[in-house]
């Protein structure tokens, strides 16, 4: 079970230590790609170091793909809506641009990881997905964390966050479900 809690944990810590959001965001898909890769590292398919190193450039790719459709997403939404709302403007960003990228990021390391049951992985990233909406949704009232372009860097941190919790849930599911099963003795 710590492995499942050590990846978010990680890049929570990381980001606790780099002073700046601006700062972190270069290095914010090699922090999740490692803290994804290296404490999952016996769960890789292919040789270790270049399962490594093939899911550093790939979550490179999503996150740059995410910030491009993230961002033309958004001025394409403005040019569309006819007055202010914001909440329908946030709300498709953040389907569109987040879970289209945890959906190909998770793709992708499917290629690299061994991965027991898609169904059950495809289910806790819509559920961390889920509740990375939820705290943008409920955070953005006090303007900490908000939708749109002006804000991408928490949404990003966000976002890497419970990535990392849904990927290592996904990848040891058979461990999460024997934790779970000893819970309920």
């Amino acid at each position: 079970m710590y492995r499942i809690l050590l990846s978010p944990i990680l890049i929570i810590i990381a980001m606790v230590l780099v002073p700046s959001a601006e700062k972190v965001m270069f290095y914010l898909p090699l922090l999740f790609a490692l803290s994804v890769s290296l404490v999952n590292s016996d769960k890789i398919k292919v040789l270790k170091s270049l399962g490594i190193f093939l899911s550093v450039v790939q979550s490179y790719a999503v996150f740059l793909g995410l910030a491009i459709v993230t961002y033309f997403f958004d001025e394409w939404l403005e040019d569309l809506s006819i007055g202010e709302n914001t909440g329908f403007t946030g709300i498709a960003l953040v389907t569109f641009g987040g879970y289209l990228s945890a959906l190909l990021l998770f793709y992708f390391y499917t290629f690299i990881f061994n991965v027991s049951n898609k169904r059950f992985s495809y289910l806790m990233i819509t559920i961390c997905y889920a509740l990375v909406v939820i705290i943008m949704q409920v955070f953005s009232k006090n303007e900490f964390l908000q939708f749109g372009v002006e804000k991408f860097a928490s949404y990003l941190i966000s976002w890497c966050i419970f990535m990392c919790l849904a990927y290592s849930l996904a990848f040891n599911r058979n461990e999460f479900m024997a934790f779970v099963e000893r819970k309920k003795k």
